[in-house]
């Protein structure tokens, strides 16, 4: 076998790990839900970069065979290293495009990893004298056990680090990229006019029936993607029955379709008339992503929000 062919067979972990880092952004690019991109993710994440780190620290120490007791503390190793590196490579990402994105720091973990294994070949190529084998003195396995963390003997230590911070990572890694049901990602907000100014006060809270009023609508998009939205403004009556809330009859207002760029903002003057008397009164919005249902709620809408009216009945009315 030539010089080259042996430091190949010699990195053969590190190849693995240059075709992890490969199929872990291909799979978390097709992933479609947060499920299906949490495998690739906690590979790519929390072990690969811990991994190339401690193979690059002892590169020049003679490797272990790849036993059941190596692999566990090796893996055990990169998780916390990983653990480590990972905090450092998020701030470095938030620093310099101003939001931590999720391409931002699959983009920089992807160069690290490849970057330090390449590194990392390199100096194992340095240490094996240019002939694709280690010159060193064979060490007996009494000196491999106990060596250390990378190829010591399975302790009960060893065992509760691993368990501790797999269970660490597998939580972290949950909540990191599984989206919560409440997570925001879109803004939908209210606002008045005041001075020359919008703020998010001062609504009109006290109309007389038949008068005008407006509110503005604003939408923020923070979905990191372009996103078709449909805002729905509607009056409402509602009966209050402990903490349900049923709609006893409602106007539309307004309903605009529109489209934004990531961190770009819509927002909208809603001019309306208090034509329905009480105090149950409100002033909704439903926010859809596509278009809205024939009968928009808010346990269909994406985002709902709304502001309390009281209408007073006009002398006319005879409410």
């Amino acid at each position: 076998m030539s010089s080259i062919a042996d430091e190949l067979f010699e990195s053969r972990d590190l190849l693995a790990v240059g075709v992890s880092v490969a199929i872990s952004v291909v799979t978390i690019a097709i992933g479609t839900t947060g499920v299906a991109r949490l495998p690739p993710a906690v590979l790519l994440l929390l072990v690969l970069p811990g991994y190339v780190t401690a193979a690059f620290a002892y590169a020049g120490r003679e490797r272990a065979p790849w036993t059941f007791t190596t692999v566990v503390e090796r893996f055990a190793l990169s998780l916390g290293g990983s653990l480590a590196i990972l905090p450092l490579l998020a701030i470095i990402v938030y620093l310099a495009v101003g939001a931590l994105t999720t391409w931002g720091l699959v983009g920089l973990v992807s160069g690290y990893v490849v970057v330090v294994a390449a590194a990392t070949v390199v100096r194992r190529t340095g240490h094996s004298g240019g002939g694709g084998h280690r010159t060193g003195p064979a060490r007996s396995g009494t000196e491999i056990s106990s060596s250390g963390l990378l190829s010591g003997g399975l302790t009960p230590s060893t065992v509760i680090l691993a368990v501790s911070v797999i269970l660490a990572v597998g939580t972290l890694g949950t909540a990191v990229t599984v989206p919560a049901d409440g997570e925001t990602a879109t803004d939908l907000h209210l606002l008045t006019e005041q001075g020359g100014r919008l703020v998010a006060n001062d609504y009109p809270n006290a109309l007389t029936q038949g008068e005008s009023a407006a509110i503005t609508v604003g939408v923020t998009n923070d979905e990191h993607r372009p996103v078709e939205y449909t805002v729905v403004t509607e009056l409402q009556r509602v009966q209050l029955s402990g903490r349900s809330v049923v709609v006893t009859d409602k106007r539309r207002i307004d309903q605009h379709a529109f489209e934004l760029a990531q961190g770009e903002s819509w927002r909208e003057s809603e001019e309306f008339r208090a034509s329905l008397a009480g105090e149950n009164v409100r002033f909704v919005t439903y926010l859809y992503r596509g278009d809205p249902p024939e009968n928009p709620t808010a346990d269909t809408a994406y985002r709902t929000t709304y502001v309390w009216l009281d209408i007073q009945p006009s002398a006319a009315s005879g409410e």
